[in-house]
């Protein structure tokens, strides 16, 4: 069977959809609202409630995978089961790992997420490349062997990561845009029917000054968190992006969902209305 690249099954799922992802983030106050436990199962129920509420809706979920981590092996197996949960509703998971490393650590941190015989297999991953982006390099293999998408973090929305991302190589490129320049060079020839490779990019959706990193990237995917709690809104993206780039962003919702509360419709009528307006990106 023919591998489908993850950026055309998400080129497919976007048109029908939307390019909407929705985070699932079961953090401690979202579960006490929610009237869950800070638990395993508590994490394991919010997954699953926000997959059947949305699942039929949603092209893309992302699970962060810190806060199934926290409770151990049981934590890791509610991400394992929400995860199967979001691929049998039809949609994409996005596992929000934000793994970083070097040789074999690195490739197995990815064995253990992408491909067929993954421990818990997700149809992308988030990653870190300030140990150099030739650290990346056999995950990018995997990825493109299993058709699995990449999302490296290039520019981040956090105001902390400023100076070291805006910080300048001696060729006067920022670091930022060397590791973009970096990320195009691998999708080369891993590009999908779409014209995007499986090495995308986390940029922040909050951010005014990412124009010359998104010259550098484009053939990737974009990954835009800030919207909702951080400020962001759906509209900024366009005006942000422009209008080339936005077609290419999964805009990542989650507290501005789950803060709905925990009833299927509201969940419903606040994700059909950020649907909506994701449509509007593609246009």
């Amino acid at each position: 069977m023919a591998v489908i690249p993850f950026a055309d099954r998400f080129e497919a799922i976007a048109a029908v959809r939307s390019p909407l992802t929705v985070g699932i983030d079961p953090a401690p106050e979202t579960l006490a609202a929610w009237e869950l436990p800070y638990s395993a199962e508590g994490v394991r129920e919010f997954g699953l409630r926000l997959v059947d509420a949305l699942g039929e809706r949603a092209g893309v979920f992302k699970p962060q995978i810190a806060f199934f981590e926290r409770f151990g092996w049981q934590g890791l197996k509610a991400a394992a089961e929400v995860i199967g949960h979001i691929r049998a509703a039809g949609a994409l998971a996005l596992a929000d790992v934000k793994r970083m490393d070097i040789g074999h650590t690195l490739e197995a941190y990815a064995g253990a997420w992408i491909g067929d015989d993954a421990g818990i297999a997700a149809d992308a991953i988030t990653l870190g490349a300030y140990m150099g982006s030739g650290s990346l390099k056999p995950v990018v293999e995997r990825a493109k062997s299993c058709g699995a998408g990449l999302f490296v973090v290039v520019r981040s929305s956090n105001p902390d990561g400023i100076a070291l991302q805006n910080a300048r190589h001696s060729d006067g490129r920022t670091v930022a845009e060397a590791l973009a320049d970096d990320l195009t060079a691998f999708n080369a020839d891993g590009l999908g029917s779409a014209g995007n490779g499986p090495c995308g990019a986390v940029v922040g959706a909050t951010l005014d000054d990412a124009e010359a990193v998104l010259q550098r990237l484009p053939t990737s995917l974009l990954l835009a968190p800030g919207i909702g709690a951080q400020g962001a809104t759906l509209a900024d993206v366009r005006a942000r992006f422009g209008a080339k780039a936005a077609r290419r962003t999964l805009p990542a919702v989650s507290r501005q969902i789950a803060h709905a509360g925990n009833s299927p419709r509201a969940l419903v009528d606040i994700t059909g209305r950020l649907i909506d307006e994701a449509f509007g990106l593609r246009g």
